[in-house]
């Protein structure tokens, strides 16, 4: 193990520490596992050089070991589906911090593997959630996540665009849309570049259309005291000042994530 882990270590230009907790991720242990294991086989060995190749390619490890870490909770997530991001751990912070009253109807718009609807239905255990997404192979990835949490009966999965088969109101719309302007497209590292789907990425020219279309369309879905949340893109805070006010909407503001860059927006009571 002690030579495996200097191998890793070397290939990826990483601390030996790093290149365990590498190890331990691909082998779904605890990292003291790695350091406590002596001999390996060399299946084990084989397995991993394996898997370093394809993460040498820019494969995410989260596509190569089937898994996510999100809060609290250990998730399925598949090849092509979307993979959540730090940031949209701390929105859940965000919202349970935030939100004056507990919502009993949530709604979430692209789902992806179900970080966000499972994230809330812990946090909120009396809501009822509904949960769309355009992408079938996203609806099935939150389908197993949300079967594996036994939470079917709390999540209720839409396969469809926006709003389009929705017609109920909601306390809580909230929604990690497309946000990247597509010129950045081609500047984003080759991990996500090559391997991540494009769907959940290009928010248009501008990076604020999909944004701009949540927000016109939820007001029609949200309850009197009803809230927005959506993930936003650092530089799209002045673009979507403007749509809100030239659209009278005076109640939002903008929060931080734990990099101090502008990635929350609020809307309503």
């Amino acid at each position: 193990m002690r030579e495996l882990i200097e191998t890793v270590s070397r290939e990826l230009a990483t601390d030996s520490d790093s290149a365990a907790s590498v190890i331990a991720a691909l082998l779904g242990r605890k990292r003291y596992e790695v350091y406590m294991k002596g001999e390996i086989g060399d299946c084990i060995r084989a397995k991993v050089l394996s898997q370093l190749r394809q993460m040498k390619k820019g494969k995410p490890i989260e596509y190569i070991t089937r898994t996510v870490q999100f809060r609290d909770h250990v998730l399925r997530i598949d090849p092509g589906v979307f993979i959540p991001r730090t940031e949209t751990e701390y929105l859940i912070e965000m919202i349970h911090n935030r939100l004056r009253n507990h919502p009993k109807r949530i709604l979430e718009i692209g789902i992806g593997c179900g970080v966000i609807s499972i994230a809330l239905a812990s946090v909120y255990p009396n809501a009822c959630i509904i949960a769309t997404d355009v992408s079938a192979q996203a609806i099935a990835n939150a389908r197993q996540n949300i079967m594996d949490q036994a939470l079917e009966r709390r999540i209720n999965l839409v396969q469809c665009s926006m709003y389009d088969c929705i017609a109920d109101e909601f306390d809580l719309i909230v929604s990690n849309p497309p946000y990247i302007p597509r010129p950045r497209l081609n500047r984003l590292p080759r991990s996500v570049r090559k391997f991540e789907p494009i769907l959940a990425l290009d928010g248009g020219v501008h990076g604020v259309e999909f944004t701009q279309r949540l927000i016109l369309e939820g007001k029609e879905c949200l309850s009197d005291d009803g809230v927005m949340v959506f993930e936003i893109d650092d530089d799209a805070v002045a673009a979507l000042t403007r749509f809100l006010d030239d659209h009278g909407i005076d109640s939002f503001f903008f929060l931080k994530d734990l990099f101090g860059r502008s990635r929350y927006l609020f809307i309503g009571a």
